[in-house]
């Protein structure tokens, strides 16, 4: 999984063209209990078995990202392609994530 550490990494994938893959957002923060009871390595590997770039946000690093997206809680899923929101997911249920991830 990768790390969204800046503003300036979202807009490159948001203002990206039509070759740019699909990608998901894991907004979520080190002090937040429900975050840690993910295994987001597992979500990380089912969505690259898609071909989805599985990227982390941790709100301490970068918390402007997660206002600008609109997130309001946490943990939040985030589906996205250039210019478009596919899907959000609130959830701390590993199984249920994997799921979701696995829908789309």
């Amino acid at each position: 999984m990768k790390m969204l550490e800046t503003q300036a990494q979202f807009e490159e994938m948001w203002f990206g063209n039509e070759d740019t893959k699909p990608w998901i957002i894991y907004f979520t923060a080190k002090w937040c209990g429900p975050c840690q009871r993910l295994d987001s390595e597992s979500l990380a590997k089912i969505a690259e078995d898609k071909d989805i770039t599985m990227w982390k946000c941790e709100m301490t690093v970068n918390d402007y990202t997660a206002g600008y997206c609109g997130v309001r809680s946490i943990p939040t899923f985030v589906y996205y392609k250039p210019k478009k929101i596919v899907s959000t997911l609130q959830s701390s249920d590993t199984a249920t994530v994997a799921d979701w991830i696995r829908s789309i």
